[in-house]
């Protein structure tokens, strides 16, 4: 089976138009994640399935396949395969931070377009290296 981001001649639509550049996200994918992380951001927890597909106009078992999609891009983590959303990205070790914390922190990457797992990491190695004497 071919991939249609890479054949732009097996798909009607432009793959730029199909897949969120840089991301491997469709579009629709990338619009849930959006919607996800503006949902963290003005109530600092994940939104539930009904919720996810009331933003996005689709029924729980669509949301629920979206969902899926981005689990298994490391976009987001369950607590079970299948379970609650229990954060952003799949690899590593899953660090819990207070609502309000949670809240900012997705606003922000939601403002600035940034991914939550990258500023994390970012922030911790910033802090890391601070503490260490560096600069």
């Amino acid at each position: 089976m071919s991939d249609p981001t890479s054949d732009p001649v097996s798909s009607d639509v432009p793959a730029t138009d199909t897949v969120a550049k840089g991301m491997g996200l469709t579009a629709r994918q990338k619009a849930a994640l959006d919607a996800i992380t503006a949902h963290v951001g003005r109530h600092g927890v994940m939104p539930s399935r009904s919720t996810l597909a009331e933003a996005m106009g689709c029924s729980k078992n669509n949301a629920a396949r979206l969902i899926q999609g981005l689990v298994a891009r490391d976009e987001l983590n369950t607590v079970t395969r299948g379970g609650a959303l229990s954060g952003f990205g799949g690899a590593g070790v899953s660090v819990f931070v207070p609502a309000y914390l949670a809240a900012q922190l997705a606003a922000f990457c939601a403002a600035n377009a940034e991914r939550i797992p990258a500023v994390v990491a970012d922030a911790i190695m910033l802090h890391l290296d601070q503490l260490a004497g560096g600069e």
